[in-house]
């Protein structure tokens, strides 16, 4: 059976989804397994209490719309809000079609979507991996813009007071010495605060839920990847408001969904091409920032399409750093989505709880 990358080709895959919420229903939308997971996760105690309330969620889940046929390999993915006796669950599930003699049956892979779990860390961990790659390669290159200074200002100097010898200072040679001297420390103190940053990266973070300055976030990404971009001929942009618009989250995840997004617009857009990050928070009853990133040529593959929404997904998918960031923004109760829609305009809408005012 061909499960695609959320299917049972990869052995580790495999190990994921014995633990994982599956269901497995029938032709006549019957209920044929439940793992103890997915009993947990739609608000039941087990199997036998699942199917004595499997109408109420069937219908919740919207299963009379699923469609009754789908291409070899392909999905169908959706999301649902349940109300079980256990509390309210965002859900996010994935339907495969397995052909069984003369029937169909439904494997149903669930998950929610608030919640980053145990089998995520490798995938996020293969995200992280790429994403500091290219942050280094900004960083360092900002951290040898003041070393190159420091140095030509140090040769500056050493070559006017070899000239001087001991002959008595004039005042314009002093005061251009002293000029010398103020570049040397503002020079050091930009490359102290280039090393911290690269140091921060190899620092570990505990978990944490706070307010977080989105706007300038997304302008300190776009510093951080401006070399990257230039090396690649794309202009990067920030286009956020100078006060600030604050969301909830945790700062170390959401700069790493931030990170992943940006890279992966980027890898798809040609050169002399410009990725634009844009910020606006949504209608107020919605109480979220809506993030974009847009590149003005190119646009989004379609297994890049049909990936992001995965349950499940390995480190060795080539889109998996966008859809850990998928899960990362979920997991701060946001949302992903793609903007596809407007000429010159595709990338990736993100939407993140508003900080309380």
């Amino acid at each position: 059976m061909d499960l695609h990358d959320s299917g049972l080709t990869d052995s580790r895959l495999l190990a994921q989804l014995l633990q994982a919420s599956v269901l497995v229903v029938d032709t006549h939308c019957g209920i044929g397994f439940a793992s103890p997971g997915a009993c947990e996760l739609l608000g039941t105690a087990s199997e036998a209490e699942l199917r004595t309330r499997w109408a109420d969620i069937a219908a919740q889940l919207g299963m009379a719309s699923w469609p009754a046929q789908l291409r070899v390999g392909a999905a169908y993915q959706a999301r649902a809000n349940l109300v079980t006796p256990r509390g309210p669950r965002a859900i996010r599930f994935e339907v495969h079609n397995v052909e069984r003699g003369r029937g169909t049956q439904r494997i149903v892979l669930l998950r929610e979507r608030d919640k980053l779990l145990p089998s995520d860390r490798a995938l996020l961990l293969a995200s992280e991996a790429q994403a500091t790659r290219h942050a280094l390669t900004g960083l360092v290159h900002a951290a040898k813009g003041p070393l190159n200074n420091f140095t030509l200002t140090l040769a500056l100097l050493a070559s006017g007071i070899e000239r001087n010898g001991e002959a008595p200072v004039a005042t314009s040679l002093r005061e251009r010495w002293l000029r010398y001297l103020d570049v040397l420390r503002n020079e050091t103190a930009r490359l102290a605060a280039s090393l911290d940053e690269i140091h921060s990266l190899a620092l570990p973070a505990p978990s944490a839920r706070e307010s977080i300055d989105i706007a300038a976030m997304l302008r300190d990404i776009a510093r951080v990847l401006h070399h990257d971009a230039t090396l690649r001929e794309i202009d990067l942009e920030a286009d956020a408001p100078t006060t600030a618009v604050n969301v909830v989250g945790d700062p170390r995840l959401v700069r790493l969904a931030l990170l992943v997004f940006t890279i992966s617009v980027l890898d798809l857009t040609p050169a002399q091409a410009r990725v634009t990050w844009r910020v606006a928070p949504s209608a107020a009853q919605q109480r979220m920032a809506a993030l974009a990133i847009t590149t003005s040529q190119g646009s989004l593959p379609q297994d890049l399409v049909a990936s992001l929404f995965r349950v499940t997904c390995t480190a060795e998918s080539p889109y998996s750093a966008a859809i850990a960031g998928r899960l990362i923004v979920e997991a701060q109760g946001g949302e992903v989505s793609i903007e596809s829609d407007a000429p010159g305009r595709h990338g990736f809408v993100l939407r993140i709880p508003l900080a309380p005012s």
